[in-house]
């Protein structure tokens, strides 16, 4: 039986859909979604918050 892959989605409240393949990918893109388009609020934000609000899914 082949292993389970995984992807990683975070809508941030301002409607945009973030993804990345790992743990690291989906905090590495939602930093740089918050530099970009909340710079206010960039520095607010842990690994930990990111990793808290996203969501793994099983790729199909």
């Amino acid at each position: 039986m082949a292993e389970r892959e995984y992807y990683w989605l975070l809508r941030c409240p301002c409607g945009e859909s973030l993804e990345g393949a790992t743990e690291d990918d989906i905090v590495d893109v939602s930093f740089a979604h918050l530099k970009a388009k909340h710079p206010d609020m960039a520095d607010t934000y842990e690994r930990e918050h990111i990793l808290f609000m996203a969501q793994r899914f099983v790729k199909t």
